[in-house]
């Protein structure tokens, strides 16, 4: 069975599934030399050897990795290895959400040898299987007419690197009698076409009895490159059964397929004392699938509870029916795929804090529950995240002095004290470390990076070698005072080499991010968000607004900004009468102040390009500083 179904525009568009790595003019992907959340555990050793202490599984053997959102590696109550990644991003279209990624990553999410040339293929991977009764069930023994088989589904290449021809994927079965593993079935390499979003389904009969022992194992393994997280192969929907038959194509099954979209319009993670009501998503985006062949009916639910795990909002959708994905692709009730939100935390938040919402499928019968709950946090803390944590690829520039910035919005003046930056280790990393580049940040320039705030310090790439489930902090020189408004913030390097920045392809803010190259900046082409994260607060009050307050701090309009030589203040709302500004320039200094009449025009003709900050004085309200711009 092949399931072609491609995930609708919202998230996923034809260019999302091309391979990147080509792309046209400067901007460009390529696969990532490590992986940010595989932590350094302890090696086991000779991973590919049988385990005798392990007590034997009975059948059914079933693992859909739908616990990819809790654990990067495959559950230990099945499976003996560990090398493989567990995860939700790389697969498309997959049964279930999760699936067991093969690449040329050791578990600690780094190269089995980094020196590795890109043209050579050896064995990486390895997901072996605990031991398996098929010796007997009960005082029955099992015999080839009890029709054992041993499914699953693979996928070449995914939001990943394809496989080449000399790369494989490969299964074999454990002869325990004669301790020795048989090759069973395999697949070479291959670059799928745009549009070939299949997991292909691989059915095997078990009937040669040397595998019916109670000691029975299976195991995939794969050949790659083993300098990166290249040569991709992903894994789903492992199932072992008697009483099958190669017809047996699929189960009553309804699955969610990826996780949910996030608590807010615009981010992933955002920081809590930029948080305003007016950020809080209406609408949430849910892929649902049903595996089976007949139209059954699902009720959907979710649950949304604070840090306490108080319930504070439960949502029910209603039953409704939901057809076959091979003919229907995913379920298309709104009430069910994109359900109204309707949580909105109290304003203001006081304290980094987070919320979990818990989503709930109900149809019978349904063979597989394990996926049909999905849990999520919403995290309130001190940075801003268009990208889920997750990187699939690596974005990079390669020209001396580009630019990459992404645009960010304050809802309140706060400071920047901080910018995360997941720089991947690729195979030159030894000359990309010793590379340079600086932290930047633009004023928003009505859309685009416009003229310069901040031009830091040069520094170099830094690898958090030991914790790869961690992003490096790059501290700013001095704090950065920014006032309520749009920014764009990001790097500019001094290197032609590509710093390859680690890149989330599911979550696609491709809007916000912007590159120059050439002296003028562009919209970014490709789908995704770079993992570039602001960290606000280098000091941290506690927040005094009040939503009626914030309300007022957007009472005053000045235009045109940017300005040249007249800026118009308005308010529609109040009296500009016994108002009185004042205009600060970008390192603190009063540089003119004036008292305001109804619709009042302020010649800043005497004042020179640059960011600057206009004060209110009103005694009807407090109005926090807007940021101003005077570009000729």
């Amino acid at each position: 069975m092949r399931f072609s179904k491609l995930l609708d525009s919202s998230i996923f568009s034809i260019i999302f599934l091309i391979c990147c790595f080509n792309v046209s003019g400067q901007e460009q992907l390529k696969p990532l030399g490590g992986n940010i959340n595989l932590p350094i555990i302890k090696a086991k050793s000779n991973l590919s050897a049988k385990t005798t202490t392990v007590t034997s599984l009975d059948l059914p053997f079933f693992d859909d990795f739908s616990y990819a959102t809790k654990s990067p590696y495959p559950t230990a109550n099945l499976w003996q290895d560990s090398n493989v990644y567990v995860n939700t991003g790389f697969p498309i279209a997959p049964l279930s959400i999760g699936v067991a990624t093969f690449d040329g990553l050791n578990k600690n999410g780094y190269p089995y040898n980094i020196l590795a040339p890109v043209s050579t293929s050896s064995q990486a991977d390895y997901l072996t299987s605990n031991p398996i009764n098929l010796k007997r069930m009960g005082v029955a023994p099992y015999t080839p007419d009890d029709s054992l088989y041993l499914s699953f589904y693979y996928q070449a290449e995914g939001n990943g690197d394809n496989p080449e021809p000399n790369d494989s994927l490969s299964l074999d079965f454990y002869k325990a009698n004669q301790q020795k593993w048989q090759k069973v079935w395999g697949v070479k390499g291959y670059n799928p076409s745009a549009t070939d979003t299949n997991f292909y389904r691989v059915m095997i009969y078990i009937k040669d009895t040397a595998y019916l022992d109670s000691s029975f194992q299976f195991r995939f393994r794969n050949r790659a490159t083993l300098s990166g997280s290249l040569d991709h192969w992903h894994v789903d929907y492992v199932y072992l059964n008697k009483a099958r038959t190669r017809e047996d194509t699929s189960r009553q099954d309804v699955a969610f397929a990826y996780r949910s979209s996030s608590f807010l319009k615009n981010y992933w993670v955002m920081p809590y004392r930029q948080y305003h009501p007016s950020e809080m998503a209406n609408k949430l985006k849910n892929y649902i699938r049903s595996n089976g062949t007949s139209t059954v009916q699902l009720t959907y639910q979710y649950d949304v509870y604070d840090s306490g795990n108080n319930l504070l909002v439960h949502y029910s959708g209603g039953p409704k029916n939901i057809g076959p994905f091979q003919s229907n692709g995913y379920h298309d009730s709104i009430q069910h795929s994109n359900p109204t939100f309707t949580f909105v935390p109290s304003f203001p938040i006081l304290n980094p804090t987070h919320y979990t919402i818990k989503h709930y499928l109900t149809t019978t019968p349904d063979v597989v529950q394990q996926n049909d709950t999905l849990e999520q946090v919403q995290n309130f803390s001190d940075y801003f995240a268009h990208d889920d944590g997750t990187a699939e690829v690596g974005y990079y520039l390669n020209t001396y002095g580009a630019k990459t910035a992404v645009r960010f919005k304050l809802n309140v003046a706060d400071t920047l004290r901080a910018v995360n930056i997941y720089f991947d280790p690729i195979v030159d990393g030894q000359a990309i470390q010793a590379s340079t580049f600086r932290i930047m940040v633009w004023d928003g320039n009505g859309g685009s990076p416009g003229g310069v705030i901040y031009k830091d310090s040069l520094r170099n790439p830094t690898y958090l070698q030991g914790s790869y489930n961690m992003i490096p902090t790059y501290s700013l020189t001095s704090c950065l005072t920014l006032g309520a408004g749009t920014y764009f913030i990001g790097i500019q390097q001094t290197t032609n080499k590509a710093l390859n920045i680690g890149f989330d392809k599911n979550t696609n803010h491709a809007n916000d991010l912007f590159y120059n190259i050439s002296g003028s900046w562009v919209q970014s082409a490709i789908p995704g968000s770079i993992m570039i994260n602001p960290i606000l607060g280098c000091t941290l009050p506690t927040p005094t607004v009040s939503v009626k307050e914030y309300e007022k701090n957007n009472l005053f309009i000045l235009y045109p900004n940017p300005a040249q030589n007249i800026l118009n203040i308005q308010s529609a709302d109040i009296t500009l009468e016994n108002t009185s500004i004042a205009i600060i320039s970008s390192i603190g200094q009063t540089v003119l102040s004036s008292e305001l009449e109804n619709n009042t025009s302020v010649d800043i003709s005497s004042l020179p390009n640059g960011i600057y900050f206009v004060y209110f004085n009103n005694k009807q309200v407090n109005v926090s500083p807007k940021k101003l711009i005077i570009s000729r």
